[in-house]
């Protein structure tokens, strides 16, 4: 009993070390230094339909993974004219609501089980958002329709 109280003190004590020293490193950004918007959220819906256009499958997924937020919102400034843009408050913080969505007609049978942001890059496809869910089978002509929302703090001004 002693040694498991012992342990969970020492636990407490490397964890609020390592909490205090990672507030020491991250403050502020310096003056000088553009603000950059953060994503919130992204959110992917994904329609299945066969061939015919009936429904096969319909999911929804919050479980996204950004590699890399910085180039993400590059890739999205780049683009704009791709996504359906609005503004909303919440709580005081101006949020950018961006909406688009890809069409994929699949040529061959197969399971899928991500949605993908992708760029081409010189040295090939770079892989920027994932969206991960239970997964889905496909046969060849089914059209796949991910309508992607993201969610980023607004740009400074707006």
């Amino acid at each position: 009993m002693r040694s498991a109280l012992v342990a969970m003190l020492v636990a407490v004590v490397v964890i609020s070390s390592f909490g205090a020293s990672l507030a020491q490193t991250v403050g502020p950004l310096p003056q000088t230094a553009a603000p950059v918007q953060q994503i919130v959220g992204i959110y992917a819906q994904i329609v299945v339909r066969d061939s015919s256009g009936s429904l096969v499958s319909y999911l929804e997924t919050s479980r996204v993974t950004v590699a890399d937020p910085a180039r993400f919102n590059q890739l999205i400034d780049q683009n704009m004219g791709e996504f359906a843009s609005s503004m909303i408050a919440v709580g005081g913080q101006g949020l950018q609501i961006l909406k688009a969505n890809e069409t994929v007609v699949h040529t061959y049978p197969t399971i899928v089980s991500q949605n993908l942001i992708s760029m081409k890059t010189a040295s090939g496809i770079e892989n920027l958002v994932a969206a991960n869910h239970d997964g889905y089978a496909v046969l060849k002509g089914d059209r796949v329709t991910t309508y992607w929302t993201i969610i980023r703090t607004a740009p400074q001004g707006q």
